[in-house]
């Protein structure tokens, strides 16, 4: 009973166009499931809701609105983060960036700005400044505050679980 809704989902299976648009449903199921018993914190991206959660096991932490999805029709159902962005400049451009000596500006550098973003190894892009938008990518746009919380909350190797749209619909009649 602990995963009941999930259970059903995956054994009465969903309304799909196709025997591959089902296969990729149950896929999705399948990692979400994975995601909840690893016990950390994940992402899922509910697009039927046109949501990002913030998740423990099933726990919602926090509910974030999509204010735009570009994620094609079947992007890859998992992927982890692999790098947290930051887009600024240093005033040398030929020399690398370095941290400072003094722990309040370091505080500052690591922590997330208005224009970071969350890189997946799938090539997910999460962002909220425009800057980041690139025609024909895959990425997620979500709001400045709810950008900073996961920025923050977000370690490397984050898991991010991508829930088609029709995900919910039960079989056909």
């Amino acid at each position: 009973m602990k995963h009941l809704a999930l259970f059903l989902a995956l054994t009465c299976g969903a309304s799909a166009a196709s025997a591959e648009d089902l296969a990729y449903v149950n896929a999705a199921l399948r990692a979400w499931l994975q995601a909840i018993e690893a016990d950390a914190p994940y992402l899922l991206v509910d697009r039927g809701e046109g949501e990002l959660r913030l998740m423990h096991e099933k726990a919602l932490l926090r509910r974030v609105p999509l204010v735009a999805d570009s994620l094609g029709t079947q992007p890859s159902v998992q992927s982890l983060l692999e790098a947290r962005l930051r887009r600024y400049r240093p005033s040398n451009p030929w020399r690398g960036l370095v941290p400072s000596p003094f722990d309040w500006e370091q505080n500052l550098v690591a922590d997330a700005a208005a224009t970071s973003a969350l890189y997946f190894a799938s090539g997910l892009l999460i962002y909220a400044s425009p800057a980041w938008r690139r025609p024909d990518a895959i990425d997620l746009q979500i709001g400045v505050a709810d950008l900073r919380a996961l920025y923050n909350a977000c370690g490397l190797g984050t898991t991010l679980v991508i829930l088609p749209a029709n995900w919910r619909e039960g079989p056909l009649p």
